[in-house]
């Protein structure tokens, strides 16, 4: 069901966004945030971002971009952090490339000092910082194809559980999106990419999410596969498909937009559903705690959220289930602890570029 359990520190954020050239705007609770920058045109030579203040600090860190790279280019994104008035070293986040096969797509191993931390894509800091900083390199291909980056997204926590907030403001009970339904376990792929489907959870939510707004939205080259998504998105230093950024990325590949954030309440999830947006959500579960799941448990697990019944319980795309099994129910107390306790409201918010930037703004 994927290894997702790294991340599982990262807490609620609420919103700090930026277009290139303005103002950055913050909302929510200050002490978990997320940045993003658009980039209109699009950036085709590198990058390296102005300081950004983290009101309240945090001590940990996710990037997530939305890029294009032509066969042969690719990116490198880093990342550093201002601790007690020193940066720290610029961490690598991740080196991308829509091409697996040209060894340009990984994250990046051994990455720890006194100061933090990388696991993966997760950069966690020994103690709290107040700003960071973002750098992109652009790297062209051998016969000149230029990479250009549309979106850069940095999610900060204090590495804390998210507090207990009501949920109780009913936004979409009653409604239910129509995700096409995928099953994460593919017949064809045990000797598959990064454990083959067993380990497909995130790769088949961004599949299902992909063809939601590929019907939505007239763009049928938005569909891909279970399969291709996995290729699209493994990370041969991890082992696996269930690097968040990478994830993301790959639907950017494709014509959509977004990022990695995270949310400390479920009316957060109702909002984006009652403007038809689904939403791929990250859990961990004990035994007992999920029921109804196709699983008795699991470390780390993504799905689809695509409504709310009338009673506010969760309706979901569970990939881990068979075909014809795979939309279910579950009580929507278990789900907010499995979902906001498991991994601190982790998700992927996947849509249309336009549609992202309404959301985020």
């Amino acid at each position: 069901m994927g290894n997702l359990a790294r991340a599982c520190s990262l807490v609620a954020l609420c919103a700090v966004v930026s277009s290139a050239g303005g103002p950055a705007r913050a909302g929510g609770d200050a002490n978990d945030r997320v940045w993003v920058e658009r980039f209109q045109p699009a950036a085709s030579t590198d990058i390296e971002g102005d300081p950004q203040m983290v009101p309240g600090g945090f001590t940990v860190a996710i990037a997530s971009w939305n890029a294009i790279t032509p066969r042969g280019s690719s990116l490198e994104l880093t990342l550093r952090a201002r601790v007690g008035g020193r940066w720290t070293r610029w961490y690598v986040m991740g080196l991308w490339s829509s091409n697996r096969l040209a060894g340009k797509r990984r994250s990046l191993a051994g990455q720890q000092d006194t100061e933090g931390k990388v696991d993966t894509d997760t950069l966690t800091l020994r103690a709290p910082a107040d700003a960071f900083q973002i750098g992109v390199n652009l790297q062209d291909s051998a016969d000149g194809r230029s990479p250009s980056i549309d979106l850069l997204a940095v999610a900060t926590s204090l590495g804390v559980p998210p507090g207990a907030r009501a949920d109780i403001q009913k936004f979409a009970w009653g409604t239910d999106l129509h995700v096409p339904e995928r099953t994460q376990r593919v017949p064809a792929s045990p000797d598959a990419v990064g454990g083959g489907g067993d380990a497909w959870c995130s790769p088949a939510s961004v599949s299902m999410v992909m063809a939601y707004w590929a019907r939505d939205a007239a763009h049928p080259e938005w569909d891909v596969d279970v399969p291709a998504a996995a290729d699209g998105t493994y990370d041969p230093v991890y082992d696996g498909t269930g690097n968040w950024p990478f994830n993301v990325a790959f639907a950017a590949e494709h014509g959509l937009g977004g990022y990695v954030r995270q949310y400390s309440n479920l009316a957060d999830l109702e909002q984006l559903i009652a403007r038809a947006i689904p939403v791929i959500a990250s859990l961990s579960a004990k035994s007992g705690e999920l029921q109804g799941a196709p699983y008795d448990k699991t470390d780390g697990h993504l799905l689809v959220v695509r409504g709310f019944t009338s009673a506010g319980d969760v309706i979901v795309n569970d990939p881990y289930a068979a075909p014809g099994e795979i939309r279910r129910i579950y009580k929507r107390d278990q789900f907010a602890h499995v979902w906001l306790d498991g991994s601190g409201g982790t998700v992927y918010l996947i849509a249309p570029p336009k549609t992202i930037w309404e959301i985020t703004n």
